[in-house]
């Protein structure tokens, strides 16, 4: 004799694939919210390892700026300290100067003068004095020619003593000087005379020096600031 099921068997079978279905739903949303999150944790990290890298260049960009500005200047107080370094050698190199000009002066002088002014104007020089005749001032200006401390030697006047007529007469002898003319010569320094500056740029040792000197006065200025 057949058996026959009468138990609804498929409706069994229905609801069997229908909590297997909802099963490996809940089970690929779980592995897709798995994935989504640890996707979601790795981008978190790298964007937080991002932004400390970007924090960290832009507080050793501001300490750079702080430092440049305090090196803000620096070319300038080196070149100011060069300057006076050439200011101090042109003076050191011009004081045996003026003694060798007076020295020559007294040497260059004919005996039938003598010298009232004697004036300089950076390497120009203007000579005042009398003078027995324009023949000794004329003397003069060969010397100075001749003479390696002076060039462009020029006679500007030569003013004769006027006899005076009406002068009464004296039991003193009058001086000889006193019938001379006064003269203005003019002249200037000679080029061998003028002192040569060594610039302090094209010794690698003064520049070194001139450079620690700038940066030494640029890094107290922030020191003393702090220390205020």
């Amino acid at each position: 004799m057949a058996k026959i099921n009468l138990l609804p068997w498929r409706d069994g079978l229905r609801e069997k694939r229908k909590k297997e279905f909802i099963a490996i739903c809940i089970g690929a949303f779980l592995v897709g919210a798995l994935g989504v999150g640890s996707t979601w944790l790795y981008y978190d990290y790298k964007l937080q390892d991002q932004e400390q890298a970007n924090q960290l260049i832009v507080s050793t960009n501001q300490n750079l700026d702080v430092q440049l500005k305090s090196l803000e200047g620096l070319q300038d107080q080196r070149n100011a300290i060069i300057e006076r370094m050439k200011l101090i050698q042109g003076l050191q190199g011009q004081r045996p100067i003026a003694v060798h000009l007076i020295d020559e002066l007294v040497r260059v002088t004919p005996a039938n003068m003598y010298i009232t002014k004697f004036d300089r104007s950076a390497d120009k020089f203007t000579i005042e004095g009398r003078a027995e005749s324009p023949n000794t001032v004329a003397e003069l200006l060969r010397n100075l020619e001749a003479s390696p401390w002076y060039r462009n030697a020029f006679m500007s006047s030569f003013l004769v003593v006027e006899e005076k007529k009406d002068k009464a007469p004296s039991s003193i002898v009058p001086r000889v000087e006193e019938n001379y003319g006064t003269f203005t010569v003019t002249a200037d320094l000679d080029q061998i005379a003028q002192p040569v500056i060594a610039d302090p740029a094209a010794n690698p040792a003064a520049t070194t020096a001139t450079d620690q000197v700038a940066t030494g006065q640029a890094v107290a200025a922030p020191t003393t600031e702090a220390a205020k």
